[in-house]
């Protein structure tokens, strides 16, 4: 599971809170006890970063009177943490707090959704998500989706082979790509060659050159059904993704089609969850 260290939860902290809390120093009350409950609305949630918000709750003296693990299945109108301490300490946190699970659990929740949508008729199916995270988010949106179910396509481009025409387009011929694509084979035998095509002529040819997987991008439903059904007759071994376009509302027509994986941005995207907080003092 993907972890935030101190530092990058002081850095979330320090946005909200570069100088201190002016209104609650000025109104005299940061030495009183108080408790903090987060909790559900009307909907469920699949929560997601409570660690963190536990642990920046330690980082400012706060104990912790429960809480539930990332993935966990809220159910509506139902406290899923709560925390004690000095009333300075919980009004410096609660916002930064809120603001990380509100956004981490629209994720996770989006992401089950989709993956339960999918695997309504492809049981088998993997959903993951793309590169395309908000920039400085990554890590949380990343936990996020796998506490929803999904996983990460790719999480940079030092762990993985994918390559797309813009790689292509450096060689003047398909054999010329042909010839470097198997030394990059040879010289990279625990990883698997990913290729991105952009129609059935590609991929047909890009698996006779020994891809192990195919990236098959923007293919209509139709084209995508014609592609995995010839595609696995020739060549029963080869992984097929679908990519592009793809959100909840149409990912269990995507998963009709027989690919093995289905690639999306939409979780990136979600509606934040509406967390309730309440404040009380002791």
């Amino acid at each position: 599971m993907i972890i935030l260290n101190d530092q990058e939860l002081e850095n979330l902290l320090a946005e909200d809170v570069p100088y201190g809390d002016l209104t609650t120093a000025s109104l005299g009350i940061a030495d009183q006890r108080a408790r903090i409950t987060f909790a559900t609305r009307e909907r469920p949630l699949i929560v997601s970063c409570t660690e963190e918000a536990v642990r920046l709750c330690g980082l400012y003296g706060l104990e912790i009177d429960g809480f539930v693990k990332s993935g966990t299945l809220v159910p509506p109108k139902s406290v899923f943490l709560e925390a004690r301490g000095e009333a300075g300490n919980i009004h410096r946190i609660w916002k930064s707090v809120q603001n990380l699970l509100d956004y981490a659990s629209g994720i996770s929740t989006y992401t089950r959704e989709a993956v339960l949508l999918a695997r309504t008729v492809n049981p088998d199916i993997v959903v993951a998500t793309t590169r395309k995270t908000i920039p400085f988010s990554k890590k949380i949106a990343i936990k996020a989706v796998e506490a929803g179910g999904g996983i990460a396509h790719r999480l940079g481009l030092s762990e993985s082979i994918l390559i797309f025409d813009y790689h292509r387009v450096f060689f003047p011929s398909g054999e010329a790509f042909g010839s470097v694509l198997r030394k990059a084979k040879n010289a990279n035998p625990e990883k698997k060659i990913v290729i991105e095509a952009a129609d059935i002529a590609e991929a047909l040819k890009f698996a006779s050159w020994g891809a192990d997987v195919l990236q098959l991008e923007k293919f209509s439903l139709t084209k995508l059904s014609d592609a995995v059904r010839i595609l696995r007759a020739d060549y029963p071994n080869l992984t097929l993704i679908a990519t592009g376009g793809i959100s909840a509302k149409n990912i269990a027509e995507y998963a009709a089609t027989g690919v093995d994986m289905i690639v999306t941005s939409s979780p990136y995207s979600a509606q934040p969850a509406d967390i309730k907080v309440k404040i009380e003092p002791l």
